[in-house]
């Protein structure tokens, strides 16, 4: 199906829609004739977001919910309200957080904020909006996981359990979903210029940095078409990018081969010794 058929006069709903992927994915659907409600956690963001799609795409109908997808209750009143106005049909799952830092380093509730954002958040946006897909039988979720939910990196302990525990959810959501006539999603983006990125940067270590440095960065408009051209096909599992293809593939065939490419990335980082 094209991207018109399948995305335009529908509503979609994309949560960390203020910015990077989310802001693309919600800039494109705009231009395919589709609404959007964008939603994250701050106002002012928000607001400049759906102004500048207007911009772009004049008569674009956009609305935004300003809610922090870890608070279940605020995300059960504020999305539920959304989708019983509005006939949502599909829902990105696209907020999240990264911090990167080596294990013996990183604080505790790191791992509590990106396990209660990048999964729990997913989750409590799912149980919002999926009741009323059901009693129409229709709509379409995708989930946004990361390469580091294929791939678990050094560096990413607090982030790839997020990821990986959100690309488990998604296979077992699928299974649930399909007879009720409900297509699942899940992508998995490589490093992708965005704010989020830069803000990560500032914490990789060495070693994540020479690692993650074999796979090219894309920019969000392209992890966007990929994710639509994706879930337009009705594909589950989306990887963008041919780097990223390939590291996936490597991964499913030859993970050993995968690990060595990564420790000696790894050992260049150190000098070619063990840290």
């Amino acid at each position: 199906m094209s991207l018109e058929s399948t995305f335009g006069r529908r509503v979609s709903l994309i949560t960390g829609g203020s910015s990077g992927i989310g802001l693309a994915l919600a800039t494109r659907l705009a231009e395919l004739g589709g609404d959007v409600v964008l939603v994250a956690r701050r106002e002012g963001p928000l607001a400049e977001a759906a102004e500048g799609i207007r911009k772009r795409s004049p008569g674009a109908r956009v609305e935004t919910v300003a809610v922090d997808v870890a608070d279940e209750a605020a995300v059960a009143e504020k999305i539920g309200a959304v989708v019983d106005r509005l006939p949502v049909h599909h829902v990105f799952n696209n907020a999240g957080v990264v911090r990167p830092g080596r294990f013996l380093e990183l604080e505790p509730e790191h791992f509590r904020d990106m396990m209660r954002i990048n999964y729990e958040g997913a989750v409590h946006v799912c149980r919002a909006v999926l009741p009323k897909m059901v009693e129409r039988r229709a709509g379409h979720i995708l989930n946004v996981s990361s390469m580091a939910g294929i791939i678990g990196i050094y560096g990413y302990t607090a982030y790839a359990a997020s990821k990986f525990a959100l690309a488990g959810f998604s296979q077992a959501l699928r299974a649930e979903m399909w007879p009720h006539g409900i297509q699942v999603s899940v992508c998995y983006p490589p490093d992708t210029d965005t704010p989020q990125l830069a803000f990560e940067n500032q914490y990789k270590p060495a070693e994540t940095k020479a690692i993650a440095g074999n796979v090219k960065t894309l920019r969000a408009e392209e992890v966007a078409e990929a994710m639509l051209k994706g879930m337009a096909a009705g594909e589950f599992d989306i990887v963008p990018g041919m780097d990223g293809k390939i590291s996936a593939l490597a991964h499913r065939f030859a993970p050993g081969l995968v690990r060595w490419v990564c420790d000696f990335s790894q050992k260049k980082a150190n000098g070619g010794a063990r840290p």
